[in-house]
């Protein structure tokens, strides 16, 4: 299921209405956590495909109330081996976490994008629509194994071939309001049974590389949503898999609000323009933020 498809994605400027309980507007953006790579440390389970990427849902405006508790979950990124990531929350709205790379012989997970096939015996994996996409086919022939990129926001994971390993969709672009926050949910890489750096690229926007005979997978970028690597062991020689990249909520509202988050919520906050963008990298399903 092919999700949102394009290369960029720009929110425009919120519009705070002053005065009492008149509901505000923001803008948002949640990113759940990216899929780990496929692949384990049997030998008959090498190359993975890459880890798919947190689902991202974003939206130009969102009404608040003053004074009221909105809750706030930041999902991790999947742990090797083989798991999805975690969903993450703003108030109703949820970010479903990527699906994981297939190790050989089994099929790759569903998520918020899908992960990667592996390289034989394997099905990619399955984007949900309008927060990801589907990952890539593996590959295999004689003398050329290879495992399918994950899914990104933006794009669908590349397949594999006989010149490279499937590389992982690219991620989204995202614009919020005067701040520019770069790109968000690339998938990761497959891998590639060979030993001259013909792994699959990860996905623009977090996404990890794959793994070959010689070399490790890279995780998802911490805070992305990105996917993690795929990989596994070959003839002996291992090259592992990587897990993904954890999610982010990031909220764009007039400067003249403060948002106060629960005790230890993770967050920063910057101010251009007469609008605040607060990035909070860590919560739990308790905390929330309330502004006034």
């Amino acid at each position: 299921m092919i999700g949102a498809n394009v290369s960029a994605f720009s929110i425009g400027k919120a519009v705070g209405r002053v005065g009492g309980s008149v509901p505000q507007e923001l803008s948002y953006v949640v990113v759940a956590g990216g899929g780990a790579g496929g692949g384990n440390t049997h030998t008959s389970q090498y190359l993975g495909g890459g880890g798919g990427a947190g689902g991202l849902l974003s939206s130009a405006v969102f009404s608040f109330e003053l004074a009221t508790a909105y809750a706030l979950t930041i999902g991790s990124g999947g742990a090797l081996y083989n798991n999805n990531g975690s969903n993450s929350t703003f108030h109703n709205i949820t970010a479903i976490g990527g699906g994981a790379g297939a190790p050989r012989g089994s099929s790759a997970n569903n998520g918020g994008s899908g992960g990667g096939a592996g390289y034989t015996s394997s099905a990619r994996g399955l984007g949900t629509e309008g927060q990801g996409n589907d990952g890539g086919n593996g590959f295999y022939t004689t003398g050329y194994h290879g495992g399918g990129g994950g899914g990104g926001a933006g794009a669908v994971g590349g397949n594999a071939n006989t010149t490279r390993a499937g590389s992982g969709g690219d991620g989204l672009n995202i614009t919020l309001a005067s701040f520019t926050s770069g790109y968000l949910a690339g998938g990761g890489g497959g891998s590639r049974y060979d030993t001259n750096d013909l792994w699959g690229y990860g996905g623009t926007g977090g996404g990890g590389r794959g793994a070959d005979r010689n070399t490790n997978a890279v995780s998802g970028t911490t805070n992305t949503g990105g996917g993690g690597g795929g990989g596994g062991s070959a003839s002996g020689v291992t090259g592992s898999s990587a897990a993904g990249g954890s999610g982010a909520v990031i909220l764009v509202y007039p400067a003249s609000f403060t948002a106060t988050l629960t005790a230890g919520v993770t967050s920063s906050t910057i101010i251009s323009s007469g609008f605040k963008k607060t990035t909070i990298t860590a919560a739990g399903p308790s905390d929330t933020v309330t502004f006034g």
